[in-house]
C-alpha cells in the first residue's frame, strides 16, 4: 500500500517524517515534474486522507488525517511551482 494505513487494522497511521515530497507525490526527484500527474496524485491522496472522511473514526485518526492533509497540500504547492520546486530540490 501507500504506507498511510495499517495493513492489519486499516487505521490511518501518522505521516512518515522521513518521506520527501517527491516520494509522497509519486514524482521522480527532478526539476521537471508532470504537473497533470501531480494534480491527479494530489486529488487521489486527498480522497484517502482528507479529514472529511474521518468523521466517524477515532480522535487519533482524525489528528493524523489533519497532518496528512496539510502535508499533501504543502507537497502539492511546493512541487507545483517551479521556484519552490527548485528550492526544495537543493
Amino acid at each position: 500500500g501507500d504506507g498511510f494505513f495499517c495493513p492489519h487494522c486499516r487505521a490511518l497511521q501518522p505521516p512518515d517524517p522521513g518521506r520527501d515530497y517527491f516520494s509522497l507525490m509519486d514524482c521522480s526527484r527532478s526539476f521537471s515534474v508532470d504537473t497533470t500527474k501531480l494534480q491527479h496524485r494530489y486529488q487521489q491522496l486527498q480522497r484517502l486522507v482528507h479529514p472529511d472522511f474521518f468523521g466517524q473514526r477515532s480522535q487519533m485518526e482524525k489528528d493524523f488525517s489533519e497532518k496528512h492533509s496539510t502535508l499533501v497540500n504543502e507537497a502539492y504547492k511546493t512541487l507545483l511551482a517551479p521556484l519552490s520546486r527548485g528550492l526544495y530540490l537543493v
